[in-house]
């Protein structure tokens, strides 16, 4: 076995422990090493996978935190959204929205860092758009957490109940994925033996996840998920820059 595949598994445990913390950022750490030993046929059908499997481990420690009554606003509102999301890529260039998308998490997360606020107080009212953004830009850029991980951030919401939204929300979008992944033939065998090969390492990282949010208090969870968000924002502006400056 070769030394990407030893240091994939170590990537693989420290996105498990990211996500265990915050319910996201497991493709965003796990994603570049894994593309650069397999295929991305192979690398996004196996992130997706694992995915599931780390939202169902969150699931099961927070899920009496979920707020269905929230978080089905999400998904219709994602449901409606992400055809909209793909169909856009037929007039603009996908680069060019993951250039403005960064752009507005970046500067958005940074604020939030900052210690600004922006409370909104219609909240029943606004999972829908945020809802519809998340499923635009996961339909389009498959760039569906941010928006909403900003929106529970700056609503000052508990850090337990947004984990559990936020990971049921994720599993929703995960299944859909993988179904659709599934239908496509990207569901191999060797995708599912693959993901065997991973699933001990990111269970490692899950594990201790879930056991170190509870030795953190409001402030720092919050700082290490809008950080976390400023790094997905500003790989996703840089990278796509890159690609345009071509």
């Amino acid at each position: 076995m070769s030394a990407y595949f030893f240091a994939s598994l170590f990537v693989v445990v420290i996105a498990g422990f990211f996500q265990g913390l915050t319910s996201f950022g497991f493709a965003l750490i796990a994603m570049p090493l894994l593309s650069r030993i397999m295929t991305m046929r192979e690398a996004v059908p196996l992130v997706v996978i694992l995915s599931l499997v780390t939202n169902l481990l969150v699931l099961k420690d927070c899920h009496k935190r979920i707020q269905l009554k929230k978080v089905w606003k999400l998904i219709v509102a994602s449901v409606v959204a992400a055809p909209l999301g793909a169909y856009s890529l037929v007039y603009v260039e996908g680069d060019y929205l993951k250039v403005f998308a960064g752009l507005v998490v970046v500067a958005v997360a940074g604020l939030l860092l900052s210690g600004k606020k922006f409370p909104i107080k219609n909240e029943k009212i606004a999972y829908y758009p945020v809802g519809f953004l998340s499923g635009f830009l996961n339909g389009s850029i498959s760039m569906s957490g941010p928006p909403i991980a900003l929106f529970l951030s700056n609503q000052g919401i508990d850090k337990n109940e947004f984990r559990a939204n936020i990971a049921f929300y994720a599993v929703f979008l995960n299944v859909f994925t993988i179904a659709s992944f599934a239908y496509g033939g990207l569901i191999t065998g060797k995708v599912v033996s693959q993901t065997a090969l991973y699933a001990a390492s990111m269970a490692i990282g899950v594990y201790v996840g879930i056991r170190a949010i509870r030795s953190l208090d409001e402030s720092l969870f919050r700082k290490i998920a809008l950080a976390l968000i400023l790094v997905s924002g500003t790989v996703t502006l840089v990278a796509a820059a890159l690609r345009l400056a071509k």
